[in-house]
């Protein structure tokens, strides 16, 4: 919620949705304020608690800027390069630390949703499953992590880019907050709901995939392909929660082609 201070001051609000969900918001209010990176800020939380509800809050400045998903739009081509490195650079960690206890983690994630999604008959998921099942989650070193860096998470004010709404998250690590942009870029997810998509803003969207994922492979090239897997892992999560048809074909097609993209990557590295 927006609110205003006394002083005519405003401020954002977010409040638990029920008690059940005190211990996320929590997490995620801790993520918000323990972020720490010299170029890329976060609003600062203000204040936090219960209210008579029982239900948890937590008060942050408010940042009166432009979404990434509508930035994006009319942004400058020559710009996207620019944003692309910062993004890159400030949050992939090139240190491995590869362990079991991350193995362990997403076969996990990965066993649970292939019981949630055995009723749906669908080759396109049962595809995606065995590949998730046969890659090595090693390299998934626990770094810093946002939860949910979609491009409407991304706000730009006087050209600084700010991250809003941390969420807490079954592993953290940055590969995953790259592999949520690229839900974005690369599948267009928060675009889903458009009618139709200016061309303009397509090839912004592409020329954006592109330089980011290039920029990774300068920074981590190693890693370039566990983006892919994290997408592919992000989009199978989205399928038990997916309800109505049209959404459902969305996802069909786009995790279809993102398994495409991995094979094409293997056969390349190969």
């Amino acid at each position: 919620m927006l609110c205003e201070k006394e002083n005519n001051e405003l401020f954002v609000r977010k409040i638990s949705s029920d008690s059940d969900y005190n211990k996320r918001l929590k997490i995620q209010a801790k993520k918000q304020v323990e972020y720490s990176n010299p170029n890329i800020r976060v609003p600062k939380v203000l204040n936090s608690g219960i209210n008579e509800d029982g239900l948890f809050f937590f008060d942050m400045e408010y940042i009166q800027g432009i979404t990434m998903s509508e930035y994006i739009k009319t942004i400058e081509i020559g710009k996207v390069r620019s944003i692309c490195k910062n993004i890159v650079t400030n949050i992939v960690s090139i240190d491995s630390n590869e362990t079991e206890v991350t193995e362990c983690v997403f076969k996990n994630k990965i066993k649970s949703l292939k019981r949630k999604l055995q009723s749906k008959n669908n080759p396109v998921i049962d595809e995606a499953i065995g590949l998730l099942n046969k890659h090595s989650w090693k390299r998934f070193n626990k770094t810093q992590c946002h939860g949910d860096l979609t491009l409407e998470n991304i706000i730009i004010k006087d050209n600084q880019l700010y991250l809003i709404d941390f969420l807490d998250s079954f592993y953290d690590s940055w590969i995953m907050d790259i592999s949520t942009i690229m839900q974005d870029v690369q599948t267009m997810w928060s675009y889903r709901h458009e009618k139709e998509i200016d061309i303009n803003t397509k090839l912004r969207l592409l020329v954006f995939r592109d330089i980011l994922m290039d920029t990774v492979r300068s920074v981590s090239p190693k890693d370039y392909i566990e983006v892919y897997y994290a997408l592919l892992l992000k989009l199978i999560r989205i399928f038990p929660y997916t309800k109505d048809e049209e959404t459902y074909e969305f996802l069909n097609t786009k995790t279809k082609s993102v398994i495409e993209i991995i094979k094409e990557i293997e056969i390349c590295e190969h």
